[in-house]
């Protein structure tokens, strides 16, 4: 991905917006994999007035996994200036384009997890992220690897050390939290950060197991529903959800002895509009009301195989039968993006083809090195 002229990675780049946008998404909390990433990310962006808060991840994509499946602590200690320097290019970066469009590119600070900074690296993203005042996105205590990392070297949980860095001072969203404990969960709802809940997050059927949902609704922590690339399809994800939610509440309860409530439809689409809004600090966000922005999303719940041909009692229930073809109109800041259940911002056959060829150069690429072997 690092190795593509620029054109072909925004090939790449529109067609996953496209999709998020397709599918009803009108605002994306975006961790790219690098700097040049996000910067493909916001040339999109701006061309189809998507609101974004977009931030390369650190360490990006091209120097992370020697130092994130290190054997020794010294790759750490030798990575620091290195991600100084991409701290300060995302920083540079994040101050040119803030408030672009009208103020619908607003990027974020975007550390990669606990366990690949120290704390000069991560105070320089807390400084970083309280100059642009947006806020930080990250993984958080992702697996058993990172927790047991971040204890090792500074005592406490990853969102407890980000905490006693200023990480949490202003918006904040964690991703994942596989291994949290109940002090990270009482933690995050005492400072308003929000957790970033990625049911299709490293695949569908991925053996990694579900992600702590019922937990973090239980502890009464904001939860927003995200992507995790593997699926853009942003319906279909609060379907999983809810669905996977409900499923992973009921073996808890039952191993467990726990009385974890079963996540509902409710809950999803909240986290997905006000309760990701007001973890921004963007009351303007995520809801209709005089004074906030113009943004919609209509989804036909009463067609085929969704509904019964009205709306029925209970229209949001009928999500759990949709997804993101079910998508009318999309707006955003009074933008029309979708219009009739069809893509207005850019020729989609054309989208396609151009995301085909690049993709299809990649598995080229892939197979030639024995990938698929």
């Amino acid at each position: 991905m690092e190795q593509l002229p620029d054109d072909q990675l925004d090939a790449l780049t529109a067609y996953n917006v496209a999709e998020l946008v397709r599918s009803g998404c009108t605002s994306h909390v975006e961790m790219s994999l690098s700097l040049r990433q996000a910067q493909s990310y916001v040339r999109v962006a701006r061309q189809w007035h998507v609101r974004g808060f977009p931030g390369g991840m650190v360490p990006g994509t091209a120097r992370l996994f020697p130092i994130w499946r290190r054997s020794n602590d010294a790759v750490l200690a030798e990575s620091v200036s290195a991600t100084l320097a991409e701290i300060e290019a995302n920083r540079q970066y994040a101050l040119s384009i803030r408030g672009a469009e009208d103020g619908l590119i607003m990027p974020m600070m975007t550390p990669h997890a606990a366990d690949t900074h120290t704390p000069e690296t991560m105070r320089a993203v807390v400084a970083a992220a309280k100059e642009l005042g947006t806020g930080i996105h990250t993984h958080l205590a992702q697996g058993s690897g990172e927790v047991r990392t971040v204890q090792r070297l500074h005592g406490v949980s990853p969102a407890q050390w980000l905490a006693s860095l200023g990480a949490l001072d202003g918006p904040f969203f964690g991703a994942h939290m596989t291994a949290a404990t109940a002090d990270d969960w009482s933690l995050l709802q005492q400072r308003g950060a929000v957790y970033a809940h990625c049911p299709s997050g490293g695949g569908a059927g991925n053996s990694s197991g579900s992600q702590p949902y019922p937990e973090a609704l239980a502890a009464g922590v904001a939860t927003n529903v995200g992507i995790d690339t593997h699926s853009n399809d942003y319906v279909e994800n609060l379907k999983l959800a809810v669905i996977c939610g409900r499923a992973r509440a009921r073996l808890v309860n039952q191993f467990s002895g726990t009385k974890l409530p079963l996540p509902s439809v409710m809950q999803a689409v909240s986290g997905a509009t006000h309760g990701a809004a007001d973890g921004l600090r963007r009351p303007d966000l995520g809801r209709l009301a005089v004074g906030a922005k113009a943004d919609l999303c209509s989804i036909d719940v009463g067609g085929l195989l969704v509904g019964s041909g009205a709306a029925g009692p209970e229209p949001l229930h009928n999500l759990l039968y949709a997804n993101g073809h079910s998508v009318r109109h999309v707006f955003t800041q009074g933008y029309a993006q979708v219009v009739d259940g069809q893509l207005v911002v850019a020729d989609e056959s054309q989208l396609v083809r151009n995301g085909a060829r690049v993709a299809q150069t990649i598995w080229a690429q892939l197979r030639a090195e024995g990938w698929f072997a």
